[in-house]
């Protein structure tokens, strides 16, 4: 979990979401256990700008500007279809000894020895699905495929994850195999055209 703390404050009362826009905001609503009701905030475009490229929908994010400082996860972004500038954020606020579910980013290391070796990893899964206390969860999960050989495969059950973790899924779930780089490079064969065939007149045709 990341130390980094950020900035929102109440939504202003009687301000359209349109104008907060206008205006540099990005509004927000924050619900959870932690909140009996929903509660609305805001945050400034580029604060929400700077929230979601360092963070992941896995993170626990650190919020500052209601009673307390509140720890969430994103939940759903909204974002203008034009501009892709997010319009408006779902935090959804937990306890750091919840027991929360969330997909986990699989980060695949030493690919440039493989490379070297005319190798590539060819992945079957991208992200993890993991089970365990908020505080514990890992933000990223990584595997180096730098010693595997050709056809080599990985398995589920071979990623590692922090203790008290469980991960969610069959341990024979294929994360991926070694493939040859040359292979994946050919392309198919064009299929010979018979010239002879292709200047028959067409039955319609007049002689």
């Amino acid at each position: 979990m990341s130390n980094t703390v950020y900035q929102i404050a109440r939504r202003r009362e009687g301000v359209k979401a349109r104008k907060l826009r206008r205006e540099g905001f990005v509004p927000a609503v924050i619900y959870g256990k932690e909140h009996r009701d929903s509660v609305p905030v805001e945050l400034t475009l580029q604060e929400a700008n700077r929230l979601l490229k360092e963070n992941t929908q896995s993170s626990i994010i650190k919020l500052d500007g209601l009673d307390k400082t509140t720890s969430v996860i994103v939940k759903e972004v909204q974002r203008n279809g034009a501009t892709f500038l997010p319009e408006h954020i779902d935090f959804q606020s937990i306890s750091l000894r919840e027991i929360i579910h969330v997909s986990i980013p699989l980060h695949i290391l030493g690919e440039d020895q493989l490379q070297r070796d005319h190798l590539l990893f060819q992945p079957n899964i991208t992200e993890i699905e993991l089970k365990g206390p908020a505080e514990d969860i890992p933000e990223r999960l990584e595997f180096d495929v730098s010693e595997l050989k050709f056809e080599d495969k990985v398995f589920l059950n071979e990623i590692k994850v922090p203790e008290g973790i469980e991960v969610l899924g069959e341990d024979d779930d294929l994360i991926g195999i070694v493939l040859s780089a040359q292979l994946s490079e050919e392309e198919p064969e064009e299929t010979e055209v018979d010239e002879d065939a292709a200047e028959v007149p067409l039955v319609d045709e007049e002689e």
